[in-house]
């Protein structure tokens, strides 16, 4: 094989990796923008679907998570002795209320999507 064939199927293979590159490019470009909103409701609608069916075991787990972490708060505080922050309290408000909705979930569901829907 002489020099000049070498040198000129590097460039067609350069030239080739370019094109093929661009037009991926493209057509993420092109493709992606109507293709990624389907597939995007497609996804968010089988994990809502499986946490709907979640719900229970979920919740249990939500309730023993912030007991621990009021526990854990209660213990620290009397270990050191010390009052806890003011931002730890704030936080576990919010976790506690963020708990006490998701128990009421149930009841507050039908009013809530009355709401939405008009």
């Amino acid at each position: 094989m002489s020099e000049r064939t070498t040198r000129d199927g590097k460039a067609v293979g350069v030239t080739a990796a370019a094109v093929s590159m661009t037009a991926a490019a493209c057509a993420v470009c092109c493709v992606l923008p109507f293709a990624l909103p389907a597939a995007a409701l497609a996804s968010f609608g089988g994990i809502i679907a499986w946490l709907a069916g979640a719900y229970p075991w979920v919740t249990v787990i939500g309730v023993l998570a912030v007991v621990a972490a009021w526990l854990w708060v209660v213990l620290g505080s009397y270990k050191s002795r010390a009052k806890p922050a003011g931002t730890t309290i704030a936080v576990m408000l919010v976790a506690t209320t963020m708990l006490g909705l998701a128990l009421l979930w149930p009841r507050l569901e039908p009013t809530v999507i009355a709401f939405l829907l008009g």
